[in-house]
């Protein structure tokens, strides 16, 4: 594997190391992306675990965003095969980056919320990596959220040309739009049959949609990552760019904050559900509602704060419905296929 970048580095023994290793067909396919933001797109991959947790998904995606990142930063190798064997041979950095490689853990984002946020903060062509982690697509109702949220993100950030990384455990979970359509290619990462890390597939456009289409009617999670032909597997290190404390911390602390969160947002709609049932079962006014909250909860409610909720609730109701109504569809139509 060829060695990229010039970061330099301390191993487990605290021996200085300059760049690391990198599968050298995975290289080939993300040294142009810095070419591809520069024409004003904005580009978009997938790294999965298998439906997995703990296979080594979020290095590989911060190995793909550093170097990304350093190639933005103005960084050059040479790339070069031997013709009769078709080995890399002499890939050697022939530019040091002209600017400060931008890719720390303020790029990492452990939610849509916060994914939205850093679009928007972060400079035109930067690299943002979402690493949903093992929690977030464990249900439909939050599985509905994570894939509404990078609809508004692709709809509102797309204007930055960012470079955003989607690591999460199972590819197979994000709706259609972003697995096929608005993604350039899927790293499948898994572990050999002694449970060795550092083993991924690629599949690009082509074999990605492939993999999603004909993955999805088939039933068993090793069934649907077989369903289509990766264009070339690799191996990679579990070298991550950032100190290893550091980043648990960060990870732990937005664990903690998603938690709560859920928690928050689980106790609001229980509420507004239960706000929802008295008012259509009573039939009285927004204004005697609030009356009857306010006495309820020793603390005065407002008539608007009512009329929001309702209305928030109402929405919901309608967003579910549709979603059922979707997912009710999709199951007919695998069904016809088979």
């Amino acid at each position: 594997m060829p060695i990229v970048t010039d970061v330099k580095w301390k191993d487990k023994s605290g021996n200085d190391k300059e760049g690391y290793y990198m599968d050298g067909y995975l290289l080939e396919n993300i040294y142009p992306v810095k070419d591809f933001i520069k024409k004003d797109w904005d580009f978009n991959c997938i790294v999965a675990g298998s439906a997995q947790t703990r296979v080594g998904k979020s290095s590989i995606g911060f190995q793909i965003g550093y170097f990304t990142a350093w190639r933005i930063s103005g960084g050059e190798m040479n790339i070069e095969r031997d013709p009769d064997t078709k080995k890399f041979i002499n890939c050697v950095v022939t530019k040091k980056p002209n600017k400060k490689v931008m890719f720390s853990l303020n790029n990492l984002v452990f939610s849509p919320e916060e994914l939205m946020k850093k679009g928007r903060e972060l400079p035109k062509n930067s690299v943002i990596v979402y690493d949903e982690g093992r929690q977030g697509l464990d249900s439909k109702s939050s599985m509905t959220s994570v894939n509404r949220l990078l609809e508004d993100y692709f709809q509102e950030c797309g204007v930055y040309n960012h470079v955003l990384i989607i690591i999460l455990p199972d590819f197979f979970k994000l709706h259609p739009d972003y697995a096929v359509s608005r993604t350039h290619f899927l790293v499948n990462v898994y572990h050999d049959e002694n449970f060795e890390r550092g083993y991924f597939n690629f599949y690009n456009r082509l074999a990605k949609e492939k993999l999603y289409e004909f993955g999805k009617r088939r039933l068993g999670i090793t069934s649907k990552y077989m369903a289509a032909t990766p264009n070339f597997y690799g191996k990679f290190t579990s070298w991550i760019p950032f100190d290893k404390e550091e980043y648990d911390k960060v990870k732990k602390l937005a664990l903690k904050k998603k938690e709560l969160n859920r928690r928050t947002v689980a106790m609001k709609y229980q509420r507004d559900g239960l706000m929802y049932m008295y008012y259509n079962e009573t039939g009285i006014t927004h204004k005697e509602v609030a009356e009857r909250m306010s006495e309820v909860l020793r603390k005065k409610v407002g008539v608007d704060t009512i009329h929001d909720s309702l209305q928030d609730y109402a929405e919901y109701i309608k967003r579910r419905k549709e979603l059922e109504e979707l997912q009710d569809g999709q199951e007919e139509d695998g069904d016809l296929d088979k």
